[in-house]
């Protein structure tokens, strides 16, 4: 008996297991396990069909379409649309008649204007709080500035106290030891600062240069600007060239006078002094000539071409240097030869007068 399904009656060749299944265009049915021990595996055409994304499933990189999209970044959607969404929202249920009535507006009205009245309270409390403390500021403000200027008067007051004091101790040291003797402790005053001294000699004058400002960082630029050590190098020089006295914008140098940076300031002995910077030595006709042919005369004016620094140099006649404040005596040592004994008349030859205690040691 032939099969009527398959023409010419032929059965097929059983499928081998190694090989795939042929499929052929009449479908055949799956045998039962009472009609084999086994169970065969079902063919392909009967597998259950592939998950497919579902076209509401979001696919931000596009596999379903077989590309690779890019959504725009958060700055640029800002960019493009820069309003809050719910802006549109609003307008859109404006558009549509969707608008608050009845209770929810006069609640919403309520609430707004119960919001503007407790800050227009909060307003008005810290105005007439700002009001009442006003006096009070003021007043410590007044009575600071009376304490200023009683203290000013009071340090006035006890400086012209001061210069009279001043004044009665060069007469009566004038009394006591004679003429030459005073001279000679002028001589050493001026020698030392102490005392003010009048003359000829030389101007050095230097002021800064242009600040530039970087663009990038903001940074100013301090290059061209007059630094402690450039002070310390015009007084050295001068000291060098012979000056016999010298002094910074009216700040009278000493034997222990310092120059030194304090941030962006430079301190002659704890004075600030400011730009532009004037060194008046006074000397020898000869100290302009000494300087400029120094190193020093030389360096100032390459710092001055290269960093946009002011450097002068000229001579000076007629000018009087104030003295320096009073030293303070940190070491004495005996003279050569030592003094008398007080009450005792001075060696004689020696030239040295005797001087009591109280002077000092000078």
């Amino acid at each position: 008996m032939t099969d009527p399904a398959i023409p010419g009656g032929a059965l097929p060749e059983p499928a081998k297991p190694d090989a795939a299944p042929q499929h052929s265009g009449a479908r055949r049915p799956t045998p039962t396990s009472q009609e084999s021990g086994t169970r065969k595996p079902t063919p392909a055409s009967q597998d259950p069909p592939a998950r497919r994304p579902n076209a509401a499933t979001p696919d931000p990189d596009g596999t379903a379409a077989g590309k690779r999209t890019y959504g725009p970044d958060f700055l640029t959607a800002l960019f493009q649309n820069p309003l809050d969404p719910g802006y549109a929202d609003a307008a859109a249920r404006r558009a549509e008649g969707h608008v608050r009535t009845g209770a929810r507006k006069r609640l919403t009205a309520g609430f707004s204007l119960l919001t503007v009245g407790v800050i227009g309270f909060l307003l008005v409390v810290g105005y007439q709080q700002t009001v009442a403390d006003e006096p009070g500021r003021t007043q410590a403000r007044d009575a600071l500035i009376k304490q200023v200027d009683s203290r000013r008067e009071q340090t006035e007051t006890l400086q012209t106290r001061a210069d009279v004091l001043a004044e009665q101790v060069a007469r009566l040291r004038a009394q006591e030891l004679g003429g030459a003797a005073v001279a000679g402790i002028s001589n050493l005053e001026a020698a030392t600062g102490l005392a003010a001294v009048r003359g000829s000699g030389a101007r050095v004058r230097l002021a800064d240069g242009p600040t530039s400002v970087d663009a990038v960082t903001g940074e100013r630029s301090t290059l061209g600007r007059v630094k402690d050590t450039d002070l310390q190098l015009a007084a050295n020089a001068l000291w060098a060239a012979g000056a016999e006295a010298i002094a910074i914008n009216g700040q009278r140098l000493t034997a222990t006078s310092t120059i030194r940076q304090a941030g962006e300031a430079i301190l002659v002995d704890t004075r600030p002094v400011t730009t532009p910077y004037e060194v008046i030595a006074l000397g020898p006709d000869s100290l302009v000539d000494n300087f400029r042919n120094g190193y020093a005369g030389k360096f100032f004016p390459a710092l001055a071409q290269q960093y946009g620094m002011s450097f002068e140099t000229e001579r000076v006649r007629d000018v009087t240097l104030d003295a320096a404040p009073e030293l303070k005596l940190r070491a004495a040592s005996p003279s050569t030869p030592p003094p008398a004994p007080s009450g005792s008349p001075s060696v004689a030859g020696s030239g040295v007068p005797a001087v009591s205690a109280s002077e000092g040691g000078r």
